[in-house]
This record gives C-alpha cells, sequence and structure tokens, in this order.
C-alpha cells in the first residue's frame, strides 16, 4: 500500500491495486481517504492505468460501513473454496448483492451465508423474497394496493386479480404446504369445467397447484373480506359470513369439477402436459384476516376464535387461512424473526 498524500481537504491515506486488466489499460484501486481529519472513506473505482482518469461507477464506504466490509472480508479468509466455479460472482450478481446488504447490513446474515457455501443466485433469491416479503407486509397492513396497482399497471384491475399477480411472482409462499409437500404453480385461473354452448357457466380456480403427482386447488378472496357474520347463534358459537360460506361452496365445485377434468390429458398455457393428477384434491381457501376481531370484547373474541378455528379443523381436506396467517408463513419460510 502506497504512503499518505494529501489533496486539498482531503488526505490520501493509503492505496492499493486490486486488479490490472491483462491489456494494461485499466485498473481497480482502493483507496482510504481522510477527509476534514476525521471522517474516512473507503473509495474503490475504476481507473486508466495510462492517464489516471477515474471511470465513472465506483463504490465508497464510511464509518460503520467500512468495518462491515472489513468484517465481512476477515470471515472470508476463514473459508475454503473447494470450487473455483463455485467461488466466481459475475458482476451484475455483484451490484445485486451490494444493493441486498446496503438495505439490509446484517453481519450475521453475511457471515451466515459464506459458512453455507451459498452461490450469489442464492443471496440473490433471498434480497427478492426479503423484498417481496416487505411488499406484502405493505400490502396487507399498509394501503399499498392502490400504488401497487399503479407500479404492476393494473390500475383498472380488481383486487383479487392483483392479489393473484403477486402470489403468482412469488409461489415460494404457496410452495411449501402444511404437509411440507413442495408445491408450485401449475396453471393459474384454472377453468376446472367445460362451459355452456354460450360461453357461460365455467368454473375456475385462481390456481391450479401442484406437487410432484397430485394437485391442489386454490382460491383467493380479499384481505377485507369478512369471516364472521353479524350475529351470534343461540348455542355458544358465532354465525360465519354469507362470503364465507360461498367461498366454500365454490371452491368444493372447483374441486368436484376440476376432477372430472384432470381425468382428460391437460395441459398448461405454454402446452406442457400437466401430468399431476386430482385424487381427492386437497383445497386452500385465503380469505380475510384475523384482525376483524380485534375491536371485539373479550368473550365475543373467544367465540369467534373458538368457533372458526374448530370449523377449520373439522372441514375434511380444505384448508381455510387468512391473509395475515400466510404472511406469517411466508416470514417463516424467510427466516424473518422481526415483529
Amino acid at each position: 500500500m502506497n504512503s499518505e498524500k494529501t489533496i486539498g481537504f482531503v488526505k490520501e491515506k493509503g492505496v492499493i491495486q486490486l486488479r490490472l486488466t491483462p491489456s494494461g489499460k485499466q485498473e481497480i484501486l482502493a483507496k482510504i481517504l481522510e477527509v476534514n481529519n476525521k471522517i474516512y472513506v473507503l473509495s474503490i473505482q475504476r481507473y486508466d492505468s495510462i492517464t489516471g482518469s477515474p471511470h465513472k461507477i465506483h463504490f465508497s464506504f464510511i464509518g460503520r460501513e467500512i468495518k462491515a466490509l472489513r468484517d465481512f472480508l476477515d470471515s472470508i479468509a476463514l473459508l475454503q473454496f473447494p470450487d473455483d466455479k463455485k467461488a466466481r460472482i459475475e458482476e451484475a450478481d455483484l451490484l445485486k448483492i451490494k444493493s441486498i446488504f446496503y438495505k439490509n447490513p446484517d453481519i450475521k446474515l453475511i457471515e451466515e451465508t459464506l459458512r453455507s457455501n451459498v452461490t450469489s443466485k442464492d443471496i440473490v433469491a433471498i434480497g427478492y423474497r426479503k423484498n417481496q416479503l416487505e411488499i406484502f407486509k405493505k400490502l396487507l397492513y399498509e394501503g399499498y394496493l392502490s400504488e401497487y396497482k399503479k407500479v404492476i399497471k393494473m390500475e383498472n384491475s380488481k383486487d383479487e386479480k392483483v392479489w393473484q399477480y403477486f402470489f403468482e411472482k412469488n409461489e415460494w409462499i404457496f410452495g411449501y404446504g402444511l404437509d411440507y409437500r413442495f408445491q408450485s404453480i401449475l396453471q393459474k385461473e384454472f377453468a376446472a369445467s367445460n362451459s355452456e354452448a354460450d360461453g357461460s357457466s365455467t368454473v375456475f380456480s385462481d390456481f391450479l397447484l401442484g406437487d410432484k403427482k397430485f394437485t391442489t386447488f386454490v382460491e383467493l378472496k380479499k384481505p377485507e373480506t369478512l369471516i364472521w357474520g353479524i350475529e351470534k347463534n343461540r348455542s355458544n358459537s358465532w354465525r360465519f359470513s354469507n362470503d364465507l360460506i360461498d367461498s366454500i361452496s365454490q371452491i368444493l365445485e372447483q374441486k368436484a369439477s376440476g376432477q372430472i377434468k384432470l381425468e382428460l390429458l391437460q395441459h398448461d398455457t405454454d402446452g406442457r402436459e400437466i401430468k399431476q393428477r386430482a385424487y381427492d384434491s386437497k383445497v386452500i381457501l385465503i380469505i380475510g384476516c384475523w384482525n376483524q376481531i380485534n375491536g371485539c370484547e373479550d368473550k365475543e373474541r373467544r367465540i369467534k376464535e373458538k368457533t372458526f378455528e374448530l370449523f377449520r379443523r373439522d372441514s375434511r381436506n380444505i384448508e381455510i387461512l387468512t391473509y395475515d396467517e400466510l404472511y406469517d408463513r411466508a416470514k417463516f419460510i424467510v427466516g424473518d424473526t422481526t415483529d
């Protein structure tokens, strides 16, 4: 590393050449700069090795960022890379990784990533899921839906269609079922039945999921869709909303019609054969949120909780999930332990 050099109010405390191109025309230098005798900056930049002119793209780190990077580099020294190809990270991936760790400056995450010997694509996937989890949270709790419609250019679409789009882009949320069989989206808006002669009466399921062998039907309602009705039953239970009862009837019809249709050879929108079979298929209904009972008195809340949970447990092959439960599951998959 070269000795100290002063340039105006900036002192160049040291510089090291990290890379020189085979032609010798370009180099990457790391410099430690002291600004106004108190602020240290680590700058990494590409230069023309002949003229000394810097290129536009550069990375600068200050304060705790320098320490975080140093700890990161120290942890690399503890590793052994048995496969050189696995250690190679493409420049585009490196930019994504830098963005991820800049937004989530978690040294423990970096160290665990290195010890696990994961690839750059794995890191980018983790970052993508964390980003999508944040969008899920904003959609569910922060009234982000209208803005999200603009982002995805679906301003005129119904809310259910927007949620369908979000889950289609994030099938990992559905991917790990409660029975721990990985499922992927085989087809969105699966036409579970044939139509009448005039094209009407077609039964649609929002998603057709499948593991390696069997299928699952998914129906999406809105987070705002009511689970409970207004009145309590005479017994120690609470009446369900018409929306919930109608949704269950709808998805059971999708299952019945879909099982008949899947007995015949079916293909997805890309022309690939759907090989999974439908044998008493499981159905999943995503509806409402638990926060609908937040304003209830204790007795009413307990009755609603008990009625809904008993109903779910006694509903054979129908898995009823609320949106906040699905969000909690996504948090678990990502490994987010924050409240």
